[in-house]
């Protein structure tokens, strides 16, 4: 008897490996979400009756004899479309799957065909009892037990009786029948589970990425136009390319009075939400607390000041700042702790000599030192964050100032958008398919002839 159960056990496993493909390829259909969700119309109560009717049968072709009636999974497709969709969908489940077993005949026709309607009905009343709740795994393999217990202990007798015939048939049934049903109900649930936190999960990402975009584009309104080309004094050209939907890198460009421009750059340690909150702040601190008067060493020792104030995080910013006398040409800049910009003159290329400066928001107390120098005409200064010298390729290699370097110097005499659109055009052809690392910020200024 053991060996007799141990192969209708495997024979029903076997059959019903086929259904849970089946049903597995039913979920990716688009329109079965609405399923998921509980948005039920008439139309989708009678598709799902009709498709686990065609189940039910399933389960009956695939049955396996014993001593001349059947052990089989056919109560499963009613009792599934019952829990999904209720007492009409289980119904027409239980309906098409009861009416085929009556047609086969048979001692045990009449029981299994009500017991197959039955576990439609059971299962759309416990539907209904849990209204707009989830079913749980472990609920629906009870209930499925509990069914078919019913099926074999309860209408079985009623109809036909319980001789000792009957007794060894359904004895011999019953554990084969719990265990693929509820096998069955309980891998069929767990995929209805999976696909619900999918589509939770594609509605979280979905909401994120809508709010990063919207920060994006506030984020992108906070900075100045990217150009100035209509002054006859000087081009300005500035690009900004964040890693993720925003970024920690900041530019700005302003004037101080009718003659001197502010020039400044900035790298907020770290990428993403966070980053870009603290860009934003800086951004809008830099305006407020820039002064015709002062320097950029003033400057940037008031900004550093605002930004340690309940920096309990430690974030802090590289940060370059120049006063351009657009008319003279003389160039007043402050670094705390940021790339050193490029100098071109003509064909020639030269990184500045910065003296040290920290970064802004480590220490309240840090000095900044007033740095000069004058821009001829034709003259243009290049500045950029570290995501330009450290973009990297598919072989882990940087794009380093030596390449920047290069790149400047074959695109001098170009206007300082063309010239920004060249790195950028380098960079990309370096990095290739790979995906950027770092936010990409950088800013050409030239003074006219």
């Amino acid at each position: 008897m053991n060996e007799t159960l141990s192969d209708i056990l495997s024979e029903l496993i076997q059959n019903l490996s086929f259904l849970m493909v089946l049903a597995y390829l039913l979920t990716r259909i688009p329109s079965f979400g609405d399923l998921v969700n509980r948005r039920f119309s008439l139309k989708n109560r009678l598709l799902l009756g009709f498709f686990f009717g065609l189940v039910s049968i399933y389960g009956t072709l695939s049955a396996v004899e014993i001593f001349g009636a059947l052990a089989h999974f056919r109560d499963l497709g009613p009792a599934i479309a019952g829990l999904l969709a209720g007492p009409v969908a289980g119904g027409i489940a239980g309906l098409m799957g009861g009416v085929h077993r009556y047609s086969l005949g048979g001692v045990t026709c009449l029981p299994c065909s009500v017991a197959t309607f039955a576990a439609g009905l059971i299962g759309g009343g416990y539907h209904l009892w849990k209204r707009s709740r989830p079913i749980r795994i472990w609920e629906a393999a009870l209930l499925m037990a509990v069914i078919t217990v019913i099926h074999i202990y309860v209408i079985t007798p009623v109809l036909i009786g319980f001789s000792e015939e009957i007794q060894v048939i359904l004895r011999t049934a019953l554990i084969p029948m719990i265990l693929v049903n509820g096998a069955g109900i309980a891998v069929f649930f767990f995929i209805i589970q999976n696909l619900y936190r999918e589509r939770r999960n594609e509605a979280e990402k979905h909401r994120i990425d809508s709010e990063l975009h919207i920060a994006r584009e506030i984020q992108m309104g906070m900075l100045p136009a990217p150009a100035v080309t209509d002054n006859p004094r000087y081009a300005v050209h500035a690009v900004m390319k964040p890693a993720k939907e925003v970024g920690g890198d900041l530019y700005n460009f302003f004037a101080l009075d009718e003659d001197r421009l502010c020039l400044a750059i900035g790298d907020v340690a770290g990428k993403g939400v966070s980053a870009s909150l603290h860009m934003a702040i800086t951004q809008k601190l830099l305006k407020a607390l820039a002064r015709a008067d002062e320097g950029p060493a003033a400057l940037l020792g008031r900004l550093n000041r605002e930004l340690c104030e309940g920096n309990e995080t430690m974030t802090f910013v590289t940060f370059f700042v120049a006063f351009c006398n657009v008319r003279k040409g003389e160039t007043v800049f402050s670094n705390g702790g940021h790339n050193p910009p490029y100098l071109i003159k003509g064909g020639d290329v030269s990184r500045l000599v910065l003296e040290p400066g920290l970064a802004l928001g480590i220490r309240e107390q840090a000095i900044y030192t007033d740095q000069q120098l004058r821009l001829a005409p034709g003259d243009a200064l290049f500045l950029y964050t570290d995501g330009v010298t450290e973009a990297m390729n598919g072989r882990n290699e940087l794009y380093t100032d030596e390449r920047l370097k290069t790149g400047l110097a074959r695109l001098h005499a170009l206007a300082p958008e063309a010239m920004c659109r060249g790195i950028i055009e380098d960079l990309g052809r370096f990095v290739g398919q790979s995906e950027q690392s770092d936010d990409i910020t950088m800013i050409a200024l030239r003074l006219n002839k």
